[in-house]
């Protein structure tokens, strides 16, 4: 698809933009369904949550897993996953490679619970998606029994906990108030993975990792250890670190603009050129769709730049403020 966008009234547009709030576009990928880990339960208590906050919920559920191509991941700001698929092999290297370049160039995976069990038994596949998480499933503590236990969040609060509160400890799977989640411990850490909060569960002598975050690229995943079935989707604490890990993910900045939409206004790609309104310090960057920077430039003012140097094929577009969030966008030069 072409994005060659005429904008007309350059100054009546950037008049507009403080107040312009495009709905974030997350891509849910749904997985196996079993009686707790449940993706379209999970779908459908989350829908009202993500209306509130301006949010479009694209569930995708397929063995075909035709989302994860270039093209489909572009029409995404932010990926949600919770998955438990632990021996499936309907993933193609092919389609993981497409999701991690998709990260790469500067998106962001936000993935709850059961996501670090998906292809836990599938070898090679197994290994690059433990890479990709930061980790893998291990083991509950001492069975089913434990539960997610006291969880401490490191402070100063990272920017995808902000405004979020801690659950509070819960009760043992016999049965208690206020809720039961599953304790979770993980092993084959990535070296990069920063640990943001850790929960010590009933029958752990040490604080294990809860919450964590790693660099992919340009891109960051985010995982988060809660949400074992519908006791903790319905806290409002939970719902909390979910909606906040996707603005962020998302890049909501004080702008509250943001994405391809966002960018339409202020980039002109008419007869292969864009233009920065702003009067202020800038960078454009042109990456591949493999997150490679090919080309990038500066800029102090309103500014113009040339891209009929590309050659034809598909292209990230990012314009960078020093005050403002980073804009991107696809797009695709024709031969």
């Amino acid at each position: 698809m072409d994005l060659l966008f005429k904008t007309g009234a350059i100054a009546l547009l950037v008049g507009t933009l403080s107040i312009a709030q495009t709905p974030i576009r997350v891509l849910f990928w749904g997985g196996t369904n079993t009686a707790t880990h449940n993706a379209r339960a999970l779908r459908d208590t989350l829908a009202a949550v993500f209306a509130a906050n301006n949010m479009t919920l694209n569930y995708r559920e397929a063995v075909t897993h035709s989302w994860l191509s270039p093209d489909s991941l572009a029409q995404y700001d932010v990926a949600f996953l919770y998955t438990t698929d632990q021996t499936g092999t309907d993933l193609s290297a092919t389609q993981l490679s497409n999701f991690i370049a998709w990260i790469a160039a500067g998106h962001v995976a936000v993935a709850f619970h059961g996501s670090t069990n998906t292809y836990l038994n599938n070898g090679t596949l197994s290994t690059n998606w433990g890479n990709l998480l930061g980790g893998l499933f291990l083991d509950h503590g001492n069975g089913t029994s434990d539960n997610g236990g006291a969880i401490t969040f490191k402070q100063p609060l990272h920017a995808s906990l902000t405004g979020t509160t801690t659950l509070p400890t819960s009760a043992t799977a016999t049965g208690g108030q206020p809720y039961w989640d599953e304790g979770r411990r993980h092993k084959n850490f990535v070296s990069d993975t920063i640990v943001l909060a850790r929960s010590r569960m009933n029958t752990v002598d040490t604080a294990t990792p809860w919450i964590w975050v790693r660099p992919q690229g340009k891109g960051w995943v985010y995982y988060n250890s809660s949400g074992h079935d519908g006791q903790t989707w319905h806290r409002p604490e939970w719902k909390g670190q979910v909606v906040q890990a996707l603005k962020w993910g998302a890049s909501v900045g004080t702008t509250g603009i943001r994405g391809r939409a966002a960018i339409k206004p202020l980039i002109d790609f008419y007869q292969g050129k864009i233009q920065v309104p702003f009067n202020e310090p800038h960078s454009v960057w042109i990456s591949n769709m493999a997150g490679q920077k090919k080309f990038s430039w500066k800029g102090s003012y309103a500014s113009s730049y040339d891209l009929s140097i590309l050659p034809a094929g598909a292209y990230y577009v990012e314009v960078l403020f020093p005050q403002k969030e980073s804009f991107r966008t696809l797009y695709l030069r024709r031969p």
